[in-house]
Parts: structure tokens; C-alpha cells; sequence
């Protein structure tokens, strides 16, 4: 018997940082996430393996639990033992965690890792878990490892789809009525998100009419796309994404690889292009509706770069007998 799991990543489509002054967001689970793939052992062995870091650990069950201490520096090898801490069994397991997505640049990684295990994990351990269970548990595990986490990156992972973050924090889901045709183009640099969500806050303190009406623009621009969403109208989510990208370069949280990442997409034919996230480093995203592949070959010559589409079920598993 084989449980084979699977929890998609996220990416920021509009209103990256003015969500934080209480205005409007758009985000969307990606077809790229972790596969976990949960295999029985007849002894009390647990084997974690995670090719992408090159990791491969036995460790073994103490009376059907395992113990263990998150606080080991926020590693993505964290979030799954700290899940499998949560359950007691009769055996062990081997645990493969195939991440098929890049790890710290604002995708959800940590999430999608987290998530994923969870339900393969919590199968095997004969707990039937809701779909709203297992964002909570998880969101549980991302507070234990990390100190604190937003809901957002598990809620993506667990339930998929696109969903519009109102001005009180509320999420909504969006009847995304076209395909999103995405590429993901990762600058290979890791930013500290509080540094720059800090950096804005101080510009907007300094300039507050200025950034204030920023701000505004970004809310008009996520909530047109929330109804270009709707009427699956993506001419008007690459203009909007082009536009959303002038904004972020004003607050600030752009960089020199990231504008050519942008301008490089928009070279060799995205609809539209920007960054993704807290900016400072990351990824950024374009939209490709009739050239995705010819636009995934230009760049991915020059950039790590993957191609994806919505995910609307969000984590699922399967037994494979």
C-alpha cells in the first residue's frame, strides 16, 4: 500500500504589500506543490527523504510516537517532522517529500511541505481530517516552527482556487471563469519580507498622500481584476499585472533582476509581467495565454523557470493499493 498525496504552492497575483494597509489582494494555488508519497514499514522506522535538499534521515518511533523539538533553526525538514510528531503509530513509515517548486522565494514551499504531509500523514494514522481541519492543524505547525505565520499560504495549499482578500482581511473565493496560463521565473535571491514590508511602512510614513494614493491605485487595480476574473478577461489581467508592476518599482521593493526578469518576459511575448511577493528577490510571474511555451523556452535559457496553471482542489491523496 502506497499513500500519495499532493498540496499546491501560491502565487500573489495583485496587491502585494498595500494588503498589508488594509486594502485588497489577489491569489491563486499554482499546479506546482509537493507530492508526498507514504509507504508502511513493518518496524518502527521512520525514513524521511527529500531529494531536492539532498535529505535522507531514519529515526525511530518512542512507544508509537516521535519526539521531537522544532526549534532547529526553520528548516523545510521542520514542518514534516513536526507533523508526524502530532500522531502516534502502530509502525513506521518511509516518507518521500518531492517539492516541485522553488524553496523561499515566496511561493508557499513551507506551507504546501506542510500541508501535504499532513494529509498523507494524518491517512496513515486513521484520522479523518476536513479540508478546514487540516488548514488549521497546519497553520498550528507553521506558528510552532516558524513563531508566527499568516493563514494565507496553508488556506491556498489546503483549499486551491483564487481567492480575492478584502479590506478586512477576509477571503473570498473567485470564480476565475479563464485559464491562467503562468510562468514562474525565480531570481535564485531570498529577501526578508519583514525588511521590505518594514521599508514601505517607513515610506508611507514619510510620504503619506503619496504612497497613500499608491495604495489606491492598487486597489483599484486588484479589484478590476477581480471582475476581469470573472468575466475571464485576460487581456486585462496582463495590463493590470503591468501596471501593478509600476507600483511596486514606486514603493520601492523592485531590483535590477527583477525588472529584467519582468522586461525579458514581456520581450518574448507575455501578456503581462511582475513580481510576485514581497519583491527584493524572489520570483516573478507572467501571463501567457496563447505563447506559454515559447515564452517558457526564451526564458528558461536564461533563469529557473516553470510553467503552471491554477489549481482549483487544492490537497488531495489517493491509496494506491
Amino acid at each position: 500500500m502506497k499513500i500519495r498525496s499532493f498540496a499546491p504552492g501560491k502565487v500573489i497575483l495583485f496587491g502585494e504589500h498595500s494588503v498589508v494597509h488594509g486594502r485588497p489582494a489577489i491569489a491563486v494555488a499554482i499546479s506546482e506543490g509537493v507530492q508526498v508519497e507514504l509507504v508502511p514499514r513493518d518496524d518502527n522506522s521512520i525514513k524521511v527523504c527529500v531529494p531536492s535538499i539532498d535529505y535522507e534521515m531514519n529515526t525511530e518511533l518512542n512507544e508509537g510516537k516521535l519526539d521531537y523539538d522544532a526549534a532547529h533553526g526553520k528548516m523545510i525538514t521542520d514542518y514534516i517532522y513536526e507533523v508526524i510528531s502530532l500522531f502516534e503509530f502502530d509502525k513506521g513509515f518511509d516518507l518521500n517529500v518531492d517539492i516541485r517548486m522553488y524553496l523561499g522565494v515566496g511561493l508557499g514551499s513551507s506551507a504546501a511541505v506542510t500541508v501535504s504531509t499532513l494529509k498523507a500523514v494524518s491517512i496513515y494514522a486513521g484520522k479523518e481530517y476536513s479540508k478546514e481541519d487540516i488548514a488549521d492543524i497546519a497553520r498550528d505547525v507553521e506558528v510552532t516552527v516558524q513563531g508566527s505565520a499568516s493563514p494565507l499560504d496553508t488556506s491556498m495549499s489546503t483549499y486551491g482556487g483564487m481567492i480575492y482578500i478584502d479590506e478586512n482581511s477576509e477571503r473570498n473565493r473567485v470564480e476565475c471563469n479563464c485559464q491562467l496560463p503562468l510562468v514562474v521565473v525565480n531570481s535564485g535571491i531570498s529577501a526578508n519580507t519583514g525588511v521590505l514590508v518594514e521599508n514601505v511602512r517607513k515610506r508611507y510614513e514619510k510620504y503619506p498622500l503619496i504612497v497613500g494614493d499608491i495604495f489606491s491605485s492598487m486597489e483599484a487595480v486588484a479589484n478590476t481584476a477581480r471582475s476581469a476574473f470573472i468575466e475571464g478577461d485576460l487581456d486585462v489581467i496582463g495590463d493590470l499585472m503591468n501596471i501593478n508592476q509600476g507600483l511596486l518599482d514606486s514603493l520601492g521593493v523592485n531590483t535590477d533582476i527583477l525588472s529584467q526578469m519582468v522586461y525579458d518576459a514581456r520581450l518574448y511575448g507575455a501578456q503581462g509581467s511582475k513580481l510576485t511577493g514581497s519583491g527584493g528577490g524572489g520570483c516573478i510571474i507572467a501571463v501567457c495565454p496563447d505563447n506559454i511555451d515559447e515564452v517558457y523556452d526564451k526564458l528558461s535559457q536564461k533563469y529557473a523557470t516553470f510553467k503552471c496553471e491554477i489549481s482549483d482542489e487544492g490537497v488531495h491523496a489517493e491509496i494506491i493499493e
